[in-house]
């Protein structure tokens, strides 16, 4: 014993008590933690790796709002289901959609008529295009030059605005309102055109316009049988605008 008591000085007595807390104090330590007792200040800076996040862990309260920014979405990651589009504007590269009446547009039509009377073909809201029916030549289209003019074609003014109009058979420099041109006697030969001071246009070229009525029977042979349910048949196409 006095051998030993001239041994344990005081730097050999902490390094034992030192290596017993290492044995054996440590591992009871880190098994006793208490629940909840390692807080965010306990975490060293930068501890926490992705790898050390279980697999679909981070649920939606747990993101903080306005925490994901565009910058931290993958390109093109989004799809259309990802995106409420109710909450888009007009996007800026289809802005002239917006003007999308004014874009030219191809109008095809068919109909037929009966004796001393009219068909709508094709109307926008500045012109209309219409057929008229009259193979004795005595029916009075309103709104034109002409009186007792034949089957034939005639665009309307239907709009506000001025119009001026022009074919191989009629011109007018100041279409108004519910004043018409008329074009393609029974030649089948002529188209027409109106364009309005605010820009818009209806245009029957005569390549695309045909009119047809019981008095063609007789052309190019006799006794040919109109194959129509009616005196008058328009079919064609317009460019409208």
């Amino acid at each position: 014993m006095r051998q030993l008591s001239k041994r344990l000085t005081y730097a050999n007595v902490m390094s034992s008590i030192a290596v017993f807390l290492v044995l054996g104090g440590a591992t009871a330590f880190a098994a006793g933690l208490a629940k909840n007792s390692v807080g965010s200040k306990q975490l060293k800076k930068n501890a926490v790796t992705s790898a050390k996040i279980k697999k679909n862990a981070v649920t939606n309260k747990k993101i903080k709002a306005n925490a994901v920014t565009g910058a931290k979405v993958k390109d093109g990651s989004l799809s259309g289901a990802d995106i409420n589009l109710a909450s888009l504007g007009t996007v800026p590269s289809a802005e002239n959609a917006n003007n999308a009446n004014n874009v030219a547009t191809v109008r095809t039509f068919s109909a037929g008529a009966n004796e001393a009377s009219m068909v709508s073909l094709v109307k926008t809201a500045n012109f209309e295009l219409m057929g008229i029916c009259d193979t004795a030549g005595t029916f009075d289209p309103p709104g034109t030059q002409f009186e007792d003019v034949g089957t034939s074609f005639v665009i309307y003014n239907r709009g506000n605005a001025p119009a001026f109009a022009d074919s191989e058979d009629d011109e007018d420099a100041n279409l108004t309102l519910n004043q018409g041109v008329i074009f393609n006697y029974d030649d089948n030969g002529d188209g027409g055109e109106a364009m309005s001071t605010d820009g818009h246009f209806l245009s029957a070229p005569s390549w695309a316009n045909m009119q047809a009525d019981v008095e063609d029977i007789n052309n190019p042979e006799a006794g040919d049988d109109y194959p129509f349910g009616t005196t008058c048949h328009f079919a064609g196409a317009a460019l409208v605008g």
